[in-house]
């Protein structure tokens, strides 16, 4: 077998595992404290520019591996 059709195969399946772990859904934790609970959401309140600009971050560099990773299946 040639050695570059495996590491194609190899790099196709890492990018469908990528993919399923992208796209599956997150349990959110659920508190028995109201306060907690409450505490929580004020934080997530007052980080949420930075969690939108960590996020924005991470689509945009997803998005050039991805396509990275296309262009050497490709080729």
């Amino acid at each position: 077998m040639d050695n570059a059709l495996l590491q194609k195969a190899v790099v196709a399946f890492i990018v469908v595992l990528w993919v399923i772990s992208e796209f599956r859904t997150r349990a959110k934790k659920q508190h028995a404290d109201p306060a907690i609970a409450a505490a929580d959401a004020r934080e997530r309140h007052a980080w949420r520019y930075v969690r939108w600009g960590y996020r924005a971050l991470q689509i945009a560099i997803m998005v050039y591996l991805f396509k990275s990773l296309i262009q050497y299946l490709v080729a």
